[in-house]
C-alpha cells in the first residue's frame, strides 16, 4: 500500500473544479435555449393576443430557474481519472498522475518511484491553474439574452386579432372588483358587529334619558327658575340628538306616510308593511325577506338545470331590486342601498364568462348579511328617535307643571321609564286643569318662555299694544323726497292711521292666513321639528284666524283688517 496524500488531494480538487465547470457550462447552454423558447412564446402571445397574462417579468424568472434545475439534474460528473489526465496534460508529466490514480491496480517495483515523483510534482501544481474559471464571455452573452427578453416583455406591444386580450382584461377587472367588494363587505360587517349594542337603545340615547330622569328627580317646586333652566338644557341636548338621527338616517322614512307613493313593481301591501315596521323600530318582515333571498341564492348555486336556474335567477333579481328600490327611494339609506346594490352586482358576476359563480354567489350572500346588520342599525335608530320624542313630551309636561310651581322630583321617585313620567305628569296636569298644548313657546337658543301679555316673554300672548312715550326726545326728522312722482315702481310706502278699505284688507288678510296654514306642515318637515311639538304647532295655526268682528283669537296680535292701518303708495 503506497500513500500519496498530496497527489490524491490535488486530483480531488481538480475533479471538483471540473464538476463546477461542467455545471456552469450546462447552465449557460440551457439558459440560452430557454431564452429562445421564451422569446418564441412571447412573440406568439403578444402578436396573437393569446395567454398574454403569462408573459410578464415575474414569469421571466422561470428561464434562469429552469436552466439551473436542468443543469443540476443533467450534467457530466468528471472522475478522478479524468482529473489525472487533465493534470498530466497541463503539467506535461506524461501520465504521471494517471499512474498514481491507477497505482493500486498496477504491479511492479517502480511503484515507489512513481509515487515519490508524483508527490514532489504535486507540490508545484495549482488546481486553479489546471482548471481556470473563465466564463466572462459566456456570462455576458447570457446576460444580453436575458436583457433582450426582458425588453420584449416590457415594450413589445400586444395585438388582439381574436379579441382574447380584451376578454381576459374584463375577467381580470371583474375578479378584482369582486375581491375588493368582498373585502369591503367583511370590514363593514366587522365594524357593525363591534358597534352593536345589547339593549334596545343605543348607549348614547340611554345616557341622555338617564340624565333627564336624574334631573327630573332633583326638581323642587320652590326653584322655578332653576328648574326651567335645567329643563331647557335637557331639551336642547335631546333635540340635537333627535335632529342628528333624523338627518343622518331616518329623515325621509319618518316623514313619509306608509301609504305613500308606490314605485316599480313592488307590492303595495309589502311596501306599507316594511315602512310601518321600520318606523316602529322593527325589521322582522325585511329580515325574513333577506333570509328567503339567501336561501334562493344557495339553491341557485346548486341548480344545474339551465331552465330552472334562469327562472330562479329572475326571481332573486326581482326581489333584490324591490329591496334596493325600497332602501334608496323610501328609506334613503345610502349604506343599506349600497349593500343591496353590491349583492345584485355580485349575482350578475356569477353568470359572467370566466368568473367563479360559486365565489360570486357566496359574496352576494355576505352582502345580504351586511344588509341585515344595516337594517338592524336603522331599526335601533328608529327606536332611539321614538324614545327621544317621548322624552321631549315629558319635558313639555314638566315645563307646564313648573310654570304652576307643581314640579316636584319627590313625586317621581317611583318612576322608572319615560312612560312612567308621562303618566305621572299627565295626572298632575289633569288635576290642575292643564292641557298638553297650552303655555308652550320656545326660543331658538333656549330663551325663557311663558304666557305673554303682548310684550312679555316668548309664548302664547293675549294681544295688547306696546306702551309708547311721546315725551321722549329722538333724533327723528320729518323730510320729504324731492324726486318726481311718476308712474312705475313704488318707491316709498308709509303706514298711517286711518280707516282702511275694510273688504279688501280683510280679504288680503284671510288669503295670507290660508297660505300660512297650508305651509306650516311642510315647514315642520323641512326644519326637522321633533314630533313632540307637532300637536302644539297644529293647534296654534288652527286657531290663527280672525272673527267677523275683526278680533284675532289667542295669537297675541290684533287683526290687521281692523287695525286702522293702510298703505299709501
Amino acid at each position: 500500500m503506497f500513500e500519496s496524500p498530496r497527489s490524491v488531494a490535488l486530483l480531488k480538487q481538480v475533479a471538483r473544479r471540473l464538476h463546477v465547470a461542467a455545471i456552469a457550462g450546462r447552465v449557460y447552454w440551457t439558459f440560452l435555449v430557454s431564452c429562445g423558447l421564451y422569446a418564441v412564446a412571447l412573440l406568439v402571445c403578444r402578436l396573437c393576443g393569446i395567454a398574454t397574462e403569462w408573459v410578464t417579468l415575474p414569469t421571466l424568472l422561470v428561464v434562469p430557474a429552469v436552466a439551473a434545475l436542468v443543469a443540476l439534474a443533467w450534467h457530466h460528473r468528471p472522475s478522478v481519472l479524468e482529473a489525472a489526465r487533465v493534470v498530466d496534460k497541463h503539467s506535461g508529466t506524461k501520465d504521471l498522475f494517471l499512474t498514481v490514480a491507477l497505482i493500486e491496480k498496477s504491479a511492479g517495483e517502480f511503484q515507489p518511484l512513481v509515487t515519490r515523483a508524483a508527490e514532489e510534482r504535486a507540490k508545484r501544481v495549482k488546481p486553479a491553474a489546471v482548471v481556470p474559471f473563465e466564463g466572462g464571455r459566456e456570462f455576458g452573452q447570457a446576460l444580453l439574452a436575458g436583457l433582450l427578453i426582458a425588453a420584449g416583455v416590457l415594450w413589445l406591444p400586444t395585438f388582439d386579432p381574436f379579441g382574447k386580450v380584451e376578454a381576459a382584461g374584463q375577467v381580470s377587472q371583474r375578479q378584482k372588483q369582486l375581491e375588493q367588494a368582498k373585502k369591503a363587505t367583511e370590514e363593514k360587517i366587522a365594524q357593525l358587529k363591534k358597534e352593536e349594542t345589547e339593549g334596545p337603545l343605543s348607549e348614547e340615547t340611554e345616557k341622555a334619558l338617564e340624565n333627564l330622569k336624574s334631573a327630573l328627580k332633583k326638581m323642587s317646586p320652590r326653584e322655578k327658575s332653576g328648574n326651567l333652566k335645567e329643563l331647557l338644557g335637557q331639551q336642547k341636548g335631546i333635540q340635537d340628538k333627535w335632529r342628528k338621527l333624523s338627518a343622518e338616517k331616518l329623515k325621509d322614512l319618518l316623514s313619509q306616510n306608509p301609504q305613500g307613493q308606490q314605485f316599480g313593481s313592488l307590492d303595495k301591501d309589502k311596501l306599507e308593511k316594511w315602512t310601518r315596521e321600520l318606523q316602529e323600530g322593527s325589521t322582522k318582515s325585511l329580515q325574513q325577506e333577506l333570509e328567503e333571498l339567501k336561501d334562493d341564492l344557495k339553491r341557485l348555486a346548486k341548480t344545474e338545470d339551465p331552465i330552472k336556474r334562469d327562472e330562479l335567477e329572475k326571481q332573486v333579481k326581482k326581489r333584490m331590486k324591490d329591496l334596493s328600490n325600497f332602501a334608496s327611494e323610501k328609506v334613503n339609506s345610502k349604506p343599506l342601498a349600497a349593500a343591496l346594490q353590491r349583492a345584485m352586482k355580485q349575482m350578475e358576476m356569477a353568470k359572467m364568462e370566466g368568473m367563479d359563480s360559486d365565489e360570486a354567489l357566496e359574496s352576494a350572500e355576505k352582502s345580504l348579511d351586511l344588509t341585515k346588520l344595516e337594517l338592524k342599525e336603522l331599526a335601533q335608530s328608529a327606536k332611539d328617535m321614538k324614545a327621544l320624542e317621548e322624552a321631549l313630551k315629558v319635558i313639555q309636561q314638566a315645563k307646564q307643571l313648573n310654570d304652576k310651581e307643581k314640579l316636584d322630583g319627590e313625586q317621581a321617585e317611583g318612576a322608572q321609564s319615560m312612560e312612567d313620567y308621562a303618566e305621572l305628569y299627565a295626572e298632575l296636569m289633569a288635576q290642575l286643569g292643564l292641557s298638553g298644548e297650552e303655555g308652550e313657546g320656545e326660543g331658538e337658543d333656549g330663551d325663557e318662555e311663558g304666557d305673554g301679555e303682548g310684550m312679555g316673554n316668548r309664548g302664547m300672548g293675549r294681544g295688547g299694544k306696546a306702551p309708547e312715550d311721546d315725551s321722549v326726545e329722538t333724533g327723528f326728522k320729518t323730510e320729504q323726497s324731492k324726486s318726481a312722482v311718476t308712474a312705475g315702481k313704488v318707491l316709498l310706502s308709509v303706514k298711517t292711521k286711518g280707516l282702511s278699505d275694510r273688504g279688501d284688507a280683510k280679504k288680503e288678510y284671510r288669503e295670507l292666513v290660508n297660505k300660512v296654514k297650508e305651509g306650516y306642515s311642510e315647514a315642520i318637515l323641512q326644519e326637522q321639528v321633533p314630533p313632540g311639538y307637532h300637536d302644539g304647532i297644529k293647534s296654534y295655526f288652527d286657531n290663527f284666524d280672525s272673527s267677523e268682528s275683526g278680533e284675532q283669537k289667542g295669537t297675541g296680535a290684533a287683526n290687521p283688517a281692523d287695525d286702522g292701518k293702510a298703505d299709501e303708495k
